[in-house]
């Protein structure tokens, strides 16, 4: 068996030049963390506000435009409000029932109605084609 003593004291593994002059930076390089990016506190900082006025804005615009029923009511085609009445079986009765109004009201809305119409252009030919119970 050999001894300790007999083993060569040569030193059997060599470094690198300038290897333990670099180690302690190449050594902070790996543990480091990188600095946390800050970038959306800037962003955030005019964001924030701009959203707010963006916001503000579209609640100031809204809020000027809205209409009376009266006039979405005006806004509805004559030709849509009747096509709606015929397809939904709208009773005349109903409609009476829900709206009360005053002589002169009446009268203005009739006027309005019939001043509105194209005159008929009935002939008394196209009457003779009506049943006689009609």
């Amino acid at each position: 068996m050999r001894k300790l003593e007999d083993i060569s004291k040569e030193n059997l593994f060599r470094v690198p030049e300038g290897y333990f002059e670099r180690l302690p930076g190449v050594i902070q390089a790996r543990i480091a963390k990188p600095a946390p990016s800050i970038w959306f506190i800037p962003v955030f900082k005019f964001a924030v506000p701009a959203m707010a006025f963006i916001i503000a804005l579209s609640f100031w615009l809204n809020s000027g435009s809205s209409n009376s029923i009266e006039d979405q009511l005006n806004e509805i085609q004559t030709e849509q409000l009747l096509a709606y009445l015929d397809n939904n079986e709208v009773s005349v009765d109903l409609l009476s029932d829900e709206i009360s109004l005053s002589e002169d009201e009446f009268y203005e809305l009739e006027e309005k109605v019939f001043s509105s119409m194209e005159p008929f252009d009935i002939t008394p030919e196209d009457l003779s084609v009506l049943p006689d119970n009609f």
